[in-house]
């Protein structure tokens, strides 16, 4: 990460711990996790949502490779057209990577620690979803820099999120239950860095 006092704390950008901010995202987190526990949960929602979702044998369409990235891109995008966003440069580049950083430990650490097998058999990692992770932390991200000024921002962000876990439940790569824990970690794993940022001095 890049060197220096951290600009965070002269912009006076709120990063105080709240509960309050926890209870979507865990939540998120914990129905994921429930669901993928209980084996009559999994067959009753995960197995039925995925028999509906592939239904008509479409072919793929694999496009959430790419969009997984556009909510943290268009934080940068933004940035460099001129739009104002809480933090400067050095923190962006900061907190973006120690977010991505932290999710990704967070969502392999788990997926290798319950080995649940993806709705294709023979993959042992479907749990919880990268993709989502990633897309979900970006919109976080988004919504925090911008969402306050832009809330049309902020909503964006989260719709294409939304839109990127949609694909990986239409595109045989997860199951429901791994699209919401990889949200919430997602967003969870955003909110701690920015909690954090004063504390890390990066």
């Amino acid at each position: 990460m890049l060197r220096g006092q951290s600009d965070s704390l002269k912009c006076g950008y709120d990063h105080s711990f709240g509960w309050g901010q926890t209870i979507a995202p865990a939540a998120l987190v914990a129905t994921g996790s429930i669901i993928t526990a209980s084996p009559w949960l999994h067959t009753q929602l995960d197995k039925s949502i995925h028999d509906w979702s592939q239904r008509d044998n479409h072919p793929r369409f694999e496009a959430e490779n790419v969009i997984q990235y556009t909510p943290i891109a268009s934080i940068l995008i933004l940035k460099a057209c001129g739009v104002k966003s809480k933090h400067g440069w050095r923190d962006l580049v900061n907190l973006g990577v120690g977010s991505g950083l932290l999710s990704f430990a967070i969502s392999h650490g788990m997926k290798y620690a319950t080995r649940v097998e993806r709705p294709y058999e023979g993959v042992f990692n479907s749990f919880p979803s990268g993709h989502t992770t990633t897309a979900f932390m970006g919109a976080e991200m988004l919504r925090r820099e911008y969402g306050e000024e832009y809330p049309g921002i902020a909503i964006a962000g989260y719709t294409v999120a939304t839109g990127v876990g949609l694909l990986r439940i239409y595109n045989n790569r997860h199951w429901a239950s791994d699209v919401l824990a990889g949200a919430g970690i997602g967003i969870l794993s955003a909110s701690i860095m920015y909690w954090l940022a004063p504390y890390l001095r990066f």
